[in-house]
């Protein structure tokens, strides 16, 4: 795999490090504010808003699906 081909996948977090958005490095002109989980090449990583997690961030009852625990992402 070609360094220079990955794509990060990076997300932000609230005051609970709960992950409320999700996005590649492509799409993303600053940043400031987002963290680094993960990257890779193909649409995963590329489309990371709808392919990067299996279920989507936010469940049917309004909670959300994934938090940031010491830097690696756990399912709720």
């Amino acid at each position: 795999m070609n360094e220079s081909n990955k794509i990060g996948v990076y997300v932000r977090v609230d005051e609970n490090n709960n992950i409320i958005e999700v996005n590649s490095d492509i799409f993303i002109p600053d940043l400031t504010g987002w963290i680094k989980i993960d990257e890779g090449v193909g649409d995963k990583y590329a489309h990371a808003q709808s392919q990067y997690f299996e279920k989507p961030l936010i469940n049917d009852n309004g909670n959300y699906n994934y938090k940031l625990v010491n830097g690696k992402v756990v399912e709720k």
